[in-house]
């Protein structure tokens, strides 16, 4: 988008410039190299698949690091005029309105701060059917992936939920109504999820329709309920946000499979971080490729499923979206289900293809509940008929999905033990640094089942979360006093275990604002010095002072909490007497947290060394 230069928007900008510099937050760019080249600032813009989508051009969405200040947020939200109109914290998503004529501006004063992550449109996605009139008394799909086979093993199991976040459902339909658990309106924040624009129907009538009953059309997972999300529009159309919530939603009402049958999703990050918040939490995200029939070089994300589209003879399917990001095939063609009115239709397209494998993943899920996403994911390339180049390619992905092999391969595959937490290196910055300003932490977790959560702590206090690759946190120097500090990094994986604390010493440069202020709480330790070696117990002592009054003090040795007392008055000496005698020989970290009586709190350490 090019930039309109006329007095208006230069003298926004100027203002937006003198703003953000004020904050404290840095430099803007140049706007003539910004506003010409939005793949700068928007990614998914290097796509032809996201250029030829709509957006919402009123919103932004953004996704904060981990660790920014609510407050600095909240004041750099009102420098820039803009409103929240959505916030979902646990996704760490942040919705605003904007002037759609200053979005290139504003997305670059949000990324400049040094508070915010990423920025990203909310791009209109349209549902991926291409309706066919022809009324099919067959399911040749069913045949075509060997779920007969699979029904010999498993026909799905009640504990095993479904999400279909998609158009809602047909409440009535006689093949549906005895299916649904639950369901929710993202997209209306209401209980009214009722099935208008029909997509969502035939969606979750391939998933799991009431079968063995006489009547309509077989369900691959039909002894599996299902959640409905409707998260579009009365045309059927959604948008990121809307997605991304809907599978929040989902996954937060017990479903372990969400299917979501909309694309281009395969560069959408906002999309990517609720599939990997799904993912670590032990479920799977099913998307459809796409009907554009075109090539992308993205690869997608591996937390997902992304599924293409082949006809019966098992070719792919021409309107079948490709690239490196197609992880399976499954049936796209002439696909029977459910439709609004109690009526049965076929329709093509990668929409259709995506629940076959979403029921499959649930069958397998019924055989063995136990298995891990990734475990799944393995049966699910290992066992697929491979249709083009050898082994995983850019057009069949590793191949036409086998419900059969899936459902066995599941049921004898025993799930290993973990005991394992996860490997934690904190990358940037150096121990030792010296930090001012707004600076980043960057954080390498791997493992082999996956990392739920990164906690950062400074001096033993948490100030941030963050469950999605890349690691990365903020720190905002001038909320704490000038001096040395410790930067603890806890990663958990998908199983429960948590590594031990990672951390480094650095100091932040001292700032005239923020808690160094006179009214901000104070600690000075006095005895011992600072990198004393010590016996086999100490005295630590400490002076304490908040104009404000005193309310509790806190003592963490290496990060743990290990005393913690309440204090009055306005000064104070504390201590604390630490038995060394069974402590390991080395340096050791000393905490001591102070909160005054407004619940302000800060922290100083000192290193002390045991023989």
């Amino acid at each position: 988008m090019g930039y309109r230069a006329n007095t208006h928007h230069l003298l926004a900008y100027l203002i937006l410039v003198a703003s953000i510099n004020l904050m404290g937050c840095g430099s803007v760019l140049d706007p003539q190299g910004i506003l010409t080249d939005t793949k700068s600032l928007f990614p998914e813009d290097a796509d032809p698949a996201y250029q030829a989508l709509e957006i919402v051009d009123t919103e932004l969405l953004l996704q904060p690091l981990p660790g920014a200040d609510a407050t600095s947020l909240a004041d750099l939200f009102t420098q820039l005029d803009t409103t929240i109109i959505d916030q979902d914290n646990e996704l760490g998503l942040i919705t605003i309105s904007i002037d759609p004529d200053m979005r290139e501006i504003i997305a670059t004063a949000l990324i400049d701060s040094g508070l915010i992550e990423s920025v990203h449109k909310n791009y209109i996605l349209p549902s991926q059917s291409i309706p066919n009139d022809p009324l099919f008394r067959l399911q040749p799909h069913l045949p075509q992936v060997n779920a007969t086979e699979a029904w010999d093993i498993t026909t799905g199991d009640e504990d095993m939920v479904i999400g279909v976040v998609d158009s809602g459902i047909d409440i009535s339909h006689p093949d549906l109504r005895n299916k649904i658990l639950d369901g929710y309106n993202i997209f209306d924040a209401s209980n009214d999820y009722d099935d208008i624009a029909g997509h969502g129907t035939q969606v979750a009538g391939i998933i799991a329709a009431e079968s063995n009953n006489r009547r309509g059309v077989v369900g691959l997972a039909w002894d599996s309920p299902i959640v409905a999300v409707k998260a579009t529009n009365e045309n059927g159309d959604s948008t990121s946000r809307h997605l991304a919530a809907g599978i929040m939603w989902a996954q937060a009402n017990g479903a372990k499979v969400i299917n979501v049958s909309f694309a281009p999703l395969w560069s959408n990050k906002v999309i990517k971080a609720a599939a990997q918040h799904v993912f670590n939490r032990g479920g799977m995200v099913v998307i459809s490729a796409g009907n554009a029939g075109g090539k992308s070089k993205t690869g997608g994300y591996p937390e997902a499923l992304f599924v293409g589209a082949v006809d019966g003879s098992d070719r792919i399917a021409a309107f079948s979206d490709r690239g490196p990001f197609v992880d399976l095939v499954a049936p796209g063609v002439s696909i029977q289900s459910t439709s609004l009115g109690s009526g049965y239709r076929t329709a093509n397209g990668t929409s259709f293809a995506a629940p076959i494998v979403s029921g499959i993943v649930a069958l397998a899920w019924s055989a063995n509940p136990s298995l891990r996403p990734a475990t799944i994911q393995s049966i699910l390339s290992d066992t697929a008929i491979d249709l083009g180049s050898r082994g995983k390619d850019s057009t069949y992905g590793y191949g036409l999905i086998d419900a059969a092999a899936v459902v066995q391969a599941a049921a004898d595959t025993i799930a290993e033990p973990d005991n394992k937490p996860p490997t934690v290196r904190i990358t940037s910055p150096s121990a030792g640094s010296t930090l001012s300003g707004r600076s980043r932490i960057v954080v390498s977790a791997t493992d082999r089942w996956g990392v739920a959560d990164v906690v950062m702590s400074i001096d033993g206090v948490p100030t941030g979360t963050d469950t999605r690759k890349p690691y990365r946190f903020v720190v905002d120097t001038a909320l704490f006093e000038g001096g040395q500090h410790t930067i603890s990094i806890v990663a958990t994986d998908t199983n429960g275990n948590a590594s031990k604390p990672v951390t480094i010493n650095i100091r932040f440069r001292g700032s005239s604002s923020g808690s160094s202020s006179n009214n901000s709480p104070g600690i000075r330790f006095t005895s011992p010095n600072n990198r004393a070696t010590v016996g086999s117990s100490v005295q630590i002592e400490a002076e304490v002072s908040a104009k404000l009054g005193l309310a509790t003090v806190e003592w963490l040795i290496n990060g743990q909490s290990v005393f913690a007392s309440p204090v009055g008055g306005t000064k104070a000496e504390v201590s604390y007497l630490w038995r060394t005698r069974n402590v390991p020989a080395g340096m050791h970290t000393i905490t001591l947290i102070l909160t005054d009586l407004t619940g302000k709190s800060t922290s100083a350490n000192i290193e002390l060394r045991t023989r």
